[in-house]
């Protein structure tokens, strides 16, 4: 969805990453509710979640539904012509939900620079830690 909301943009994996974790968590970045949870280790999530991304990104260009580009600056990925009518076929709550915080992550955060976009990230995360003390002491564990 990040791709088709960026059409005709090209978007590099790193940008994807950073990208998709703000469609998920979105509320992080003082935009609309998160629909995933506010886990407190987010940043195994942000680990694990490049190559899911790059594995995604691999089946979409299988099945005709996002193009890979070589640029000066590396490989970039665009969504295709298809990939539009595909996604209007997705009728979910969830799957619209996607969609507008994808509208939301594009136009926020889209169009910034590299640099302001993990500046944004890392104003983000540095609050992870907190959150994972607060739980530590809320439920006495000592992990």
């Amino acid at each position: 969805m990040l791709l088709a909301e960026a059409f005709p943009a090209h978007l590099d994996i790193n940008r994807l990453v950073l990208l998709d974790h703000g469609l998920l968590h979105s509320a992080d970045l003082n935009g609309p509710e998160s629909l995933h949870p506010p886990l407190p280790i987010r940043a195994g999530e942000l680990g694990v979640k490049r190559q899911h991304i790059e594995d995604g990104l691999q089946v979409m260009i299988r099945a005709g539904l996002a193009e890979m580009f070589a640029e000066n600056s590396g490989i970039e990925f665009r969504a295709s012509e298809a990939a539009e009518s595909f996604l209007r076929l997705l009728e979910t709550d969830y799957a619209h939900a996607l969609h507008d915080r994808a509208q939301w992550v594009v136009e926020e955060l889209g169009a910034i620079d590299d640099d302001h976009l993990r500046d944004r990230m890392r104003e983000v995360s540095s609050h992870w830690p907190e959150e994972f003390e607060f739980m530590q002491v809320e439920s006495g564990a000592d992990f």
